[in-house]
Protein backbone atom coordinates (compact mmCIF):
# COMPACT_ATOMS: atom_id res chain seq x y z
CA UNK A 1 0.00 0.00 0.00
CA UNK A 2 2.59 2.52 0.96
CA UNK A 3 4.78 1.78 -2.37
CA UNK A 4 1.90 2.00 -4.69
CA UNK A 5 0.92 5.67 -2.62
CA UNK A 6 4.61 6.73 -3.14
CA UNK A 7 4.22 6.25 -6.87
CA UNK A 8 0.83 7.78 -7.07
CA UNK A 9 2.29 10.76 -5.68
CA UNK A 10 5.57 10.82 -7.45
CA UNK A 11 2.98 10.13 -10.59
CA UNK A 12 1.23 13.87 -9.21
CA UNK A 13 4.50 15.71 -8.49
CA UNK A 14 6.41 15.34 -11.73
CA UNK A 15 3.42 17.00 -13.51
CA UNK A 16 3.86 20.99 -13.21
CA UNK A 17 1.03 22.35 -11.78
CA UNK A 18 -0.83 18.87 -11.12
CA UNK A 19 -1.88 16.44 -13.72
CA UNK A 20 -5.94 15.28 -14.76
CA UNK A 21 -7.42 12.72 -12.62
CA UNK A 22 -8.12 11.06 -16.05
CA UNK A 23 -4.70 10.57 -16.95
CA UNK A 24 -3.26 9.66 -13.35
CA UNK A 25 -3.98 5.73 -14.29
CA UNK A 26 -2.08 6.49 -17.84
CA UNK A 27 0.92 7.92 -16.42
CA UNK A 28 1.02 5.60 -13.34
CA UNK A 29 1.16 2.91 -15.98
CA UNK A 30 3.66 4.51 -17.95
CA UNK A 31 6.33 5.10 -14.70
CA UNK A 32 5.55 1.28 -12.85
CA UNK A 33 4.15 -0.54 -16.35
CA UNK A 34 0.85 -1.44 -14.90
CA UNK A 35 -2.21 0.24 -13.75
CA UNK A 36 -2.86 1.12 -10.57
CA UNK A 37 -3.82 -1.82 -8.48
CA UNK A 38 -7.04 -0.25 -6.53
CA UNK A 39 -8.38 -3.46 -5.93
CA UNK A 40 -5.80 -5.58 -5.10
CA UNK A 41 -5.35 -3.29 -2.26
CA UNK A 42 -9.20 -3.99 -1.21
CA UNK A 43 -11.20 -0.93 -2.96
CA UNK A 44 -13.82 -0.81 -5.42
CA UNK A 45 -12.33 1.92 -7.77
CA UNK A 46 -9.49 4.37 -8.03
CA UNK A 47 -11.66 7.10 -6.35
CA UNK A 48 -11.86 4.96 -3.14
CA UNK A 49 -7.93 4.76 -3.15
CA UNK A 50 -7.42 8.37 -3.60
CA UNK A 51 -9.84 9.61 -0.94
CA UNK A 52 -7.55 7.14 1.87
CA UNK A 53 -4.30 8.73 0.35
CA UNK A 54 -3.31 11.82 2.54
CA UNK A 55 -1.94 15.03 1.73
CA UNK A 56 -4.14 15.08 -2.00
CA UNK A 57 -6.42 17.36 -3.54
CA UNK A 58 -8.25 18.84 -6.60
CA UNK A 59 -9.02 21.91 -8.25
CA UNK A 60 -11.21 22.49 -11.26
CA UNK A 61 -9.19 24.46 -14.18
CA UNK A 62 -11.13 26.69 -16.44
CA UNK A 63 -12.03 24.17 -19.07
CA UNK A 64 -13.84 22.46 -16.48
CA UNK A 65 -11.36 19.67 -16.23
CA UNK A 66 -10.36 17.97 -12.51
CA UNK A 67 -6.41 18.76 -11.62
CA UNK A 68 -5.15 16.30 -8.70
CA UNK A 69 -2.54 17.86 -7.00
CA UNK A 70 -0.27 16.85 -3.47
CA UNK A 71 -0.62 18.61 -0.53
CA UNK A 72 1.99 17.01 1.90
CA UNK A 73 4.72 19.43 3.57
CA UNK A 74 7.14 16.09 3.33
CA UNK A 75 7.52 16.40 -0.74
CA UNK A 76 6.36 20.39 -0.83
CA UNK A 77 10.15 20.99 -1.51
CA UNK A 78 9.79 19.17 -4.70
CA UNK A 79 6.86 21.00 -5.41
CA UNK A 80 9.12 24.19 -5.45
CA UNK A 81 11.05 23.19 -7.91
CA UNK A 82 8.83 21.90 -10.08
CA UNK A 83 6.53 25.59 -9.89
CA UNK A 84 10.51 27.19 -10.75
CA UNK A 85 10.95 25.30 -13.77
CA UNK A 86 10.64 27.31 -16.92
CA UNK A 87 8.77 26.15 -20.01
CA UNK A 88 10.79 24.90 -23.19
CA UNK A 89 10.13 27.05 -26.06
CA UNK A 90 13.02 26.23 -28.21
CA UNK A 91 11.00 24.03 -30.04
CA UNK A 92 8.26 27.30 -31.58
CA UNK A 93 8.99 30.53 -33.20
CA UNK A 94 7.04 32.53 -31.13
CA UNK A 95 7.19 31.64 -27.60
CA UNK A 96 4.16 33.92 -26.45
CA UNK A 97 1.11 31.86 -28.35
CA UNK A 98 2.98 28.52 -30.21
CA UNK A 99 3.43 26.58 -26.99
CA UNK A 100 0.81 25.14 -27.24
CA UNK A 101 0.94 23.70 -30.65
CA UNK A 102 1.95 20.02 -30.77
CA UNK A 103 4.49 19.96 -33.82
CA UNK A 104 5.38 21.99 -36.54
CA UNK A 105 3.08 20.24 -39.63
CA UNK A 106 -0.57 22.04 -37.39
CA UNK A 107 1.54 25.40 -37.75
CA UNK A 108 1.94 24.81 -41.74
CA UNK A 109 -1.33 23.11 -41.97
CA UNK A 110 -3.49 25.71 -44.86
CA UNK A 111 -6.89 23.39 -44.69
CA UNK A 112 -8.95 25.82 -42.57
CA UNK A 113 -11.85 23.97 -43.50
CA UNK A 114 -10.18 20.87 -41.51
CA UNK A 115 -8.48 23.03 -38.77
CA UNK A 116 -11.95 25.04 -38.38
CA UNK A 117 -13.48 21.64 -38.10
CA UNK A 118 -11.75 20.23 -34.98
CA UNK A 119 -11.49 23.56 -33.58
CA UNK A 120 -15.43 23.18 -33.55
CA UNK A 121 -15.34 19.51 -32.13
CA UNK A 122 -13.20 20.20 -29.45
CA UNK A 123 -14.81 23.38 -28.07
CA UNK A 124 -18.54 21.48 -28.18
CA UNK A 125 -16.32 18.50 -26.08
CA UNK A 126 -15.35 20.70 -24.03
CA UNK A 127 -18.48 22.92 -23.18
CA UNK A 128 -20.11 19.12 -22.91
CA UNK A 129 -17.78 18.10 -19.41
CA UNK A 130 -18.30 21.72 -18.53
CA UNK A 131 -22.07 21.58 -18.19
CA UNK A 132 -21.73 17.99 -17.25
CA UNK A 133 -19.95 19.22 -14.02
CA UNK A 134 -21.76 22.58 -13.93
CA UNK A 135 -24.28 21.38 -10.99
CA UNK A 136 -21.74 20.19 -8.72
CA UNK A 137 -18.91 22.88 -9.51
CA UNK A 138 -21.72 25.53 -8.06
CA UNK A 139 -21.90 23.64 -5.17
CA UNK A 140 -20.11 25.89 -2.58
CA UNK A 141 -19.83 23.01 0.13
CA UNK A 142 -17.80 21.34 -2.81
CA UNK A 143 -15.10 24.61 -2.73
CA UNK A 144 -12.76 24.94 0.46
CA UNK A 145 -11.39 28.26 1.77
CA UNK A 146 -12.19 30.61 -2.10
CA UNK A 147 -9.37 28.52 -3.40
CA UNK A 148 -11.41 26.97 -5.71
CA UNK A 149 -10.31 23.40 -4.16
CA UNK A 150 -12.78 20.70 -5.14
CA UNK A 151 -12.92 17.46 -2.94
CA UNK A 152 -14.12 15.25 -4.86
CA UNK A 153 -13.68 12.42 -3.18
CA UNK A 154 -16.37 12.89 -1.41
CA UNK A 155 -18.98 14.12 -4.00
CA UNK A 156 -21.31 11.98 -5.85
CA UNK A 157 -18.67 8.76 -7.09
CA UNK A 158 -20.74 5.44 -5.94
CA UNK A 159 -17.76 3.00 -4.63
CA UNK A 160 -15.86 5.44 -2.40
CA UNK A 161 -16.11 3.05 -0.02
CA UNK A 162 -13.90 0.05 -0.04
CA UNK A 163 -15.11 -3.04 -0.24
CA UNK A 164 -13.50 -6.59 0.90
CA UNK A 165 -13.95 -9.16 -1.82
CA UNK A 166 -13.03 -12.88 -0.17
CA UNK A 167 -12.39 -15.66 -2.61
CA UNK A 168 -13.44 -19.22 -1.36
CA UNK A 169 -12.78 -22.85 -3.15
CA UNK A 170 -15.77 -24.08 -1.65
CA UNK A 171 -18.32 -22.49 0.68
CA UNK A 172 -20.93 -24.34 2.27
CA UNK A 173 -24.18 -23.21 0.46
CA UNK A 174 -26.58 -25.85 3.23
CA UNK A 175 -28.11 -22.87 4.84
CA UNK A 176 -28.72 -19.28 3.21
CA UNK A 177 -30.46 -16.19 4.89
CA UNK A 178 -28.63 -12.92 3.77
CA UNK A 179 -29.40 -10.33 2.44
CA UNK A 180 -32.11 -9.63 4.21
CA UNK A 181 -34.16 -6.44 4.56
CA UNK A 182 -37.42 -5.97 6.04
CA UNK A 183 -37.55 -10.02 7.51
CA UNK A 184 -37.50 -10.83 3.98
CA UNK A 185 -34.85 -12.32 2.27
CA UNK A 186 -33.21 -11.03 -1.41
CA UNK A 187 -32.92 -13.41 -4.43
CA UNK A 188 -32.03 -11.37 -7.19
CA UNK A 189 -29.10 -10.32 -9.71
CA UNK A 190 -27.17 -7.26 -9.42
CA UNK A 191 -29.61 -4.35 -8.45
CA UNK A 192 -30.64 -6.70 -5.26
CA UNK A 193 -26.34 -7.13 -5.15
CA UNK A 194 -25.57 -3.45 -4.67
CA UNK A 195 -27.91 -3.09 -2.16
CA UNK A 196 -26.43 -5.75 0.02
CA UNK A 197 -23.05 -4.53 -0.66
CA UNK A 198 -23.79 -0.63 -0.50
CA UNK A 199 -26.68 0.29 1.81
CA UNK A 200 -26.79 -3.63 4.00
CA UNK A 201 -23.38 -3.16 4.20
CA UNK A 202 -22.68 -7.88 3.96
CA UNK A 203 -19.51 -9.17 3.02
CA UNK A 204 -19.46 -10.27 -0.41
CA UNK A 205 -17.02 -13.45 -2.01
CA UNK A 206 -16.86 -14.93 -5.35
CA UNK A 207 -15.55 -18.58 -5.96
CA UNK A 208 -11.77 -18.80 -7.05
CA UNK A 209 -12.81 -19.55 -11.11
CA UNK A 210 -14.90 -17.39 -10.98
CA UNK A 211 -15.83 -13.57 -11.73
CA UNK A 212 -19.10 -13.67 -9.89
CA UNK A 213 -19.78 -11.59 -7.02
CA UNK A 214 -22.07 -13.38 -4.54
CA UNK A 215 -24.25 -12.50 -1.14
CA UNK A 216 -26.25 -15.14 -0.03
CA UNK A 217 -28.55 -15.67 -2.96
CA UNK A 218 -27.96 -12.44 -5.01
CA UNK A 219 -25.37 -13.01 -8.04
CA UNK A 220 -24.19 -10.90 -10.06
CA UNK A 221 -25.24 -11.59 -13.62
CA UNK A 222 -27.54 -14.30 -12.06
CA UNK A 223 -30.35 -15.49 -14.64
CA UNK A 224 -33.93 -16.93 -13.68
CA UNK A 225 -32.96 -20.35 -14.00
CA UNK A 226 -29.54 -19.83 -12.82
CA UNK A 227 -31.50 -19.00 -9.30
CA UNK A 228 -33.58 -22.02 -9.56
CA UNK A 229 -30.24 -24.04 -10.12
CA UNK A 230 -28.97 -22.47 -7.07
CA UNK A 231 -31.92 -22.80 -5.00
CA UNK A 232 -31.79 -26.42 -5.90
CA UNK A 233 -28.64 -26.63 -3.84
CA UNK A 234 -29.64 -25.43 -0.68
CA UNK A 235 -30.95 -26.69 2.09
CA UNK A 236 -32.61 -23.68 3.93
CA UNK A 237 -33.55 -19.96 2.94
CA UNK A 238 -35.59 -17.97 5.22
CA UNK A 239 -39.54 -18.23 5.32
CA UNK A 240 -39.94 -15.28 3.45
CA UNK A 241 -38.44 -13.59 0.26
CA UNK A 242 -38.55 -10.75 -2.25
CA UNK A 243 -37.35 -11.64 -5.81
CA UNK A 244 -35.71 -9.51 -8.23
CA UNK A 245 -35.17 -11.65 -11.55
CA UNK A 246 -34.71 -11.07 -15.35
CA UNK A 247 -32.82 -8.39 -16.24
CA UNK A 248 -29.77 -10.75 -17.31
CA UNK A 249 -32.45 -12.97 -19.19
CA UNK A 250 -33.27 -9.80 -21.11
CA UNK A 251 -30.05 -8.67 -21.65
CA UNK A 252 -29.78 -11.77 -23.35
CA UNK A 253 -32.26 -12.24 -25.84
CA UNK A 254 -34.79 -14.30 -23.27
CA UNK A 255 -38.34 -13.77 -24.60
CA UNK A 256 -41.35 -13.38 -22.79
CA UNK A 257 -42.42 -16.78 -22.17
CA UNK A 258 -39.40 -18.16 -21.75
CA UNK A 259 -38.69 -15.99 -18.75
CA UNK A 260 -42.51 -17.08 -17.74
CA UNK A 261 -41.59 -20.45 -18.12
CA UNK A 262 -38.46 -19.97 -15.72
CA UNK A 263 -39.70 -17.69 -13.00
CA UNK A 264 -42.90 -20.30 -12.85
CA UNK A 265 -40.52 -22.92 -12.58
CA UNK A 266 -38.32 -21.01 -9.63
CA UNK A 267 -41.56 -20.10 -7.93
CA UNK A 268 -42.74 -23.77 -7.76
CA UNK A 269 -39.43 -24.77 -6.06
CA UNK A 270 -39.87 -21.81 -3.35
CA UNK A 271 -43.63 -23.39 -2.89
CA UNK A 272 -42.57 -27.41 -3.05
CA UNK A 273 -38.75 -27.17 -1.60
CA UNK A 274 -39.42 -24.54 0.70
CA UNK A 275 -43.10 -24.85 1.48
CA UNK A 276 -43.32 -20.87 1.20
CA UNK A 277 -46.86 -20.19 0.66
CA UNK A 278 -47.75 -17.08 -2.19
CA UNK A 279 -48.39 -14.54 0.47
CA UNK A 280 -44.34 -15.41 2.09
CA UNK A 281 -43.48 -14.64 -2.10
CA UNK A 282 -42.80 -10.88 -3.10
CA UNK A 283 -42.32 -10.72 -6.63
CA UNK A 284 -40.52 -7.24 -8.21
CA UNK A 285 -41.21 -5.74 -11.71
CA UNK A 286 -37.99 -4.95 -13.22
CA UNK A 287 -36.44 -1.43 -13.01
CA UNK A 288 -36.48 0.46 -16.14
CA UNK A 289 -33.07 -0.78 -17.63
CA UNK A 290 -31.50 2.67 -18.28
CA UNK A 291 -29.32 1.41 -21.29
CA UNK A 292 -31.96 -0.44 -22.80
CA UNK A 293 -33.51 1.82 -25.45
CA UNK A 294 -37.46 0.45 -26.91
CA UNK A 295 -36.33 2.08 -30.30
CA UNK A 296 -32.78 0.51 -30.55
CA UNK A 297 -33.39 -2.69 -28.53
CA UNK A 298 -37.47 -3.36 -29.64
CA UNK A 299 -37.66 -7.08 -29.23
CA UNK A 300 -35.95 -6.88 -25.79
CA UNK A 301 -38.19 -4.12 -25.22
CA UNK A 302 -41.18 -6.31 -26.15
CA UNK A 303 -39.65 -9.04 -23.82
CA UNK A 304 -39.27 -6.90 -20.91
CA UNK A 305 -42.73 -4.63 -20.80
CA UNK A 306 -44.44 -7.92 -21.55
CA UNK A 307 -43.05 -10.01 -18.41
CA UNK A 308 -43.24 -6.57 -16.25
CA UNK A 309 -47.14 -7.04 -17.19
CA UNK A 310 -47.02 -10.86 -16.23
CA UNK A 311 -45.44 -10.25 -12.97
CA UNK A 312 -48.19 -7.61 -12.23
CA UNK A 313 -50.97 -9.89 -13.34
CA UNK A 314 -49.80 -12.19 -10.64
CA UNK A 315 -51.54 -9.75 -7.89
CA UNK A 316 -54.75 -9.80 -10.11
CA UNK A 317 -57.33 -10.22 -7.38
CA UNK A 318 -58.07 -14.01 -6.83
CA UNK A 319 -62.11 -13.85 -7.85
CA UNK A 320 -60.43 -13.23 -11.81
CA UNK A 321 -58.40 -16.41 -11.47
CA UNK A 322 -59.63 -19.84 -10.77
CA UNK A 323 -60.54 -20.54 -7.39
CA UNK A 324 -56.74 -22.31 -6.33
CA UNK A 325 -55.11 -18.97 -7.24
CA UNK A 326 -53.64 -16.94 -4.75
CA UNK A 327 -52.44 -13.78 -5.59
CA UNK A 328 -48.37 -12.67 -4.83
CA UNK A 329 -47.41 -9.64 -3.31
CA UNK A 330 -45.93 -7.34 -6.15
CA UNK A 331 -43.53 -4.27 -5.85
CA UNK A 332 -43.72 -2.59 -9.00
CA UNK A 333 -40.36 -1.07 -9.29
CA UNK A 334 -41.14 -0.09 -12.74
CA UNK A 335 -43.76 2.41 -11.78
CA UNK A 336 -41.25 3.80 -9.00
CA UNK A 337 -38.64 4.60 -10.93
CA UNK A 338 -40.26 6.33 -14.09
CA UNK A 339 -41.51 10.02 -13.96
CA UNK A 340 -45.33 10.50 -13.12
CA UNK A 341 -47.49 9.06 -15.22
CA UNK A 342 -45.25 9.56 -18.26
CA UNK A 343 -43.18 6.15 -17.05
CA UNK A 344 -40.22 8.31 -18.84
CA UNK A 345 -37.26 6.33 -17.24
CA UNK A 346 -36.36 8.68 -13.86
CA UNK A 347 -32.60 8.90 -14.85
CA UNK A 348 -32.00 10.79 -11.51
CA UNK A 349 -32.27 7.69 -9.65
CA UNK A 350 -29.42 5.56 -11.88
CA UNK A 351 -25.94 6.14 -12.08
CA UNK A 352 -24.51 8.34 -14.87
CA UNK A 353 -23.00 5.69 -17.03
CA UNK A 354 -23.39 1.81 -17.53
CA UNK A 355 -20.59 0.13 -16.26
CA UNK A 356 -19.64 -3.98 -16.38
CA UNK A 357 -20.12 -6.10 -13.24
CA UNK A 358 -18.55 -9.46 -12.67
CA UNK A 359 -21.05 -11.71 -13.46
CA UNK A 360 -22.32 -10.92 -17.08
CA UNK A 361 -20.63 -9.35 -20.30
CA UNK A 362 -23.34 -6.76 -20.34
CA UNK A 363 -23.15 -3.73 -19.15
CA UNK A 364 -25.91 -2.06 -16.21
CA UNK A 365 -26.85 0.84 -15.20
CA UNK A 366 -27.25 0.62 -11.46
CA UNK A 367 -29.31 2.70 -9.44
CA UNK A 368 -27.20 5.51 -7.99
CA UNK A 369 -27.96 6.48 -4.28
CA UNK A 370 -30.77 7.90 -4.66
CA UNK A 371 -32.34 4.84 -6.26
CA UNK A 372 -30.98 1.96 -3.75
CA UNK A 373 -32.94 4.54 -1.05
CA UNK A 374 -35.84 4.29 -2.54
CA UNK A 375 -35.73 0.74 -3.26
CA UNK A 376 -35.38 -0.12 -0.14
CA UNK A 377 -37.79 2.13 1.12
CA UNK A 378 -40.29 -0.04 -1.13
CA UNK A 379 -39.05 -3.20 0.43
CA UNK A 380 -38.85 -2.16 3.95
CA UNK A 381 -42.54 -0.79 4.27
CA UNK A 382 -44.47 -2.32 6.92
CA UNK A 383 -47.17 -3.92 4.48
CA UNK A 384 -46.44 -4.47 1.25
CA UNK A 385 -49.62 -4.24 -1.08
CA UNK A 386 -50.52 -5.05 -4.57
CA UNK A 387 -48.72 -2.75 -7.12
CA UNK A 388 -47.08 -1.20 -4.33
Amino acid sequence: MEETVALIKSCITSKKGGILIKDLNDEFQTLVGESIPYRRLGFSSLRALLKNIHGLETFWNEFGEEILKTNDSKISHINRLIRKQRMDYSKTRNKYYKQFMQNENRLKCKNTVYRDRNSLVYNINRTNRRNQDFTRRRDPNLFGNGNHINNFLYGEEENHFPVVIETNEMKNQDNIYEPVANDRQLLGDDFFLQLAIRNLHLPIWRYQDSLALHCGLCISGQTISDCTQALRNVSTISNRVVILLGSVDVYNNATCDEMIDDMTELLQVLRTKFHLSNTAITICTLPPLANLSIYAYEKQSMAFFSFNNWIRSLADNPSERESSFVNYSVIDLYEHFCLDETYITNYDLFQTQARRVSGTKHSYVLWNDTGRKRAMNLICKNNITDHS
